[in-house]
């Protein structure tokens, strides 16, 4: 690549001065009494110069979130939306850049909570992933906790060309109250005290709930509600599990169901709450206070689901790649009776399909990146959710990823280009876009008091809007 100003600003690879801080792994025999020992990791964050100088109850509604925090990877709501704008300085060029950092490998995502902001990278070596907190406003390592055994069966590789590589871990983990919740490649479901990485408490769902290994392992972060972690992987009778979030007891348990790499998403629909998930027979809505089924849509399965569903208002749209499309339906209640019933359906990879790319809903169209296999050239589309008709479409997006701040759309290609779009069905309006992450990036965006953080496979990158 030549060097121009206008040239990709590529990740040092330098190692920072700041020497990586203690992890906190469990002991074999005691889950909450972790052990203290050094483990090398690729994972060095560089602070850039600047031109300028549990109360549990607060998880009642997904909603509640404090703004400025990007807790989840859908977001503060779990609809990839926040009320924060995206109206700062950042009007040409590119945005100025707080920090980089440097790890290798993975397609976690960000998130932000109490000042930090948590990922998860893999360990130096190979065959364990941990996960890292850093100063969300100077890329100050805070701490770095091991995990469980991520092996992953080649499932990042294939790309583009200069755009190809990179593995697991996949999953992004959650903050709450203090609390960081990581669901593993293995389906491990781990609580990490926020302020210091320790164990809190850690369940799994394969060894004591039954669940089997995905081919590809687990991509789904884990949905909280109220003071509830709920997850998908365990087996007979027990898929979809509640613990409670402050001791992961088990708080119920149900379903019988194949789950896939979607992660799940709260709505609230004809005011009763719903954990809505995308398991092999199709979408399964949830009561997640008692973990009975509601309602269910059939879906076509082909190999992989991993976009989560997208909720506006009573209806709810779905998607997969593989040849299965997109569609939608409207979900109704009357005489004590829930129903989902179809809108629309367009089969294959053309029109409405998404490989694992998430889209944003805003007053009715659908803002997303589509597209099977097209890694650099998928397009950013904009689809009535209500009809399925396509509004219009930009290529060179590939599988990147969109969120709504304010009234504005953020969207990441593959490659790691920043764009920031207006919202309208009229047509594609980008407002002003640049290159500032090298790597492939399926990570998703995190806004937070006017940074955004975006993550690659190469490491992770804050600029401010």
């Amino acid at each position: 690549m030549a060097a121009t100003r206008c040239a990709r600003r590529r990740l040092s690879t330098a190692r920072s001065s700041c020497a990586p801080a203690p992890i906190s792994t469990p002991s074999p025999n005691s889950p909450h009494r972790p052990a203290q020992r050094k483990i090398p990791m690729n994972f060095r964050p560089r602070l850039l110069p600047s031109r300028t100088v549990p109360c549990w109850l607060a998880l009642a509604a997904a909603s509640c979130a404090t703004a400025g925090e990007w807790s989840h990877i859908q977001g503060p709501a779990y609809d990839r939306k926040t009320s924060e704008g995206a109206t700062g300085t950042w009007k040409t060029g590119e945005p100025r850049r707080i920090w980089e950092m440097k790890a290798d490998g993975g397609f976690s995502s960000f998130v932000t909570g109490d000042g930090k902001a948590f990922t998860v990278v893999p360990i130096e070596g190979g065959g364990r992933e941990a996960a890292v907190a850093i100063d969300r406003k100077t890329g100050k390592p805070l701490w770095q906790t091991a995990l469980g055994v991520s092996e992953y069966a080649n499932g990042g590789a294939r790309g583009a060309r200069g755009n190809d590589g990179g593995d697991g871990p996949r999953a992004t983990p959650v903050f709450a109250a203090g609390r960081v919740f990581v669901f593993g490649a293995k389906f491990d479901l781990t609580a990490l005290d926020a302020a210091t990485g320790k164990v809190v408490w850690k369940r799994d769902l394969i060894a004591d709930f039954g669940g089997k290994e995905l081919h590809w392992a687990n991509s789904a972060s884990p949905l909280l509600v109220g003071d509830k972690v709920i997850v998908a992987g365990g087996g007979r009778n027990q898929t979809f599990l509640a613990f409670k979030a402050a001791t992961g007891e088990v708080v119920w348990k149900s379903g019988t169901d194949r789950v896939t790499y979607s992660t799940p998403v709260f709505a609230k629909i004809h005011g009763q709450d719903h954990a809505l998930f995308m398991v092999e027979r199709g979408l399964v809505a949830l009561d997640p206070a008692t973990g009975k089924e509601l309602w269910h849509y059939p879906f076509p399965y082909r190999t992989a689901t991993c976009a989560s569903p997208v909720v506006w208002n009573d209806i709810v749209n779905v998607t997969a790649g593989y040849g299965v499309g997109g569609g939608a339906c409207k979900v109704t209640f009357a005489g004590g009776k829930w129903e989902a019933v179809e809108l629309w359906r367009s089969p294959g990879n053309r029109d409405t399909a998404a490989h694992w790319s998430t889209a944003v809903v805003h007053d009715g169209f659908l803002y997303g990146c589509y597209g099977h296999g097209e890694y650099g050239g998928g397009a950013f589309k904009c689809i009535d959710i209500r009809t399925g008709e396509v509004k219009w479409q930009q290529p060179g997006f590939g599988h990147g990823q969109v969120i709504l701040a304010g009234n504005r759309l953020l969207a990441t290609t593959d490659a790691g280009v920043l764009k920031l779009i207006e919202p309208t069905p009229a047509g594609y309006r980008e407002l002003v876009s640049a290159d500032i992450i090298a790597g492939k990036v399926w990570a998703s965006p995190a806004l937070s008091d006017g940074h955004v953080l975006l993550r690659s496979t190469t490491g992770g990158v804050c600029v401010e809007l």
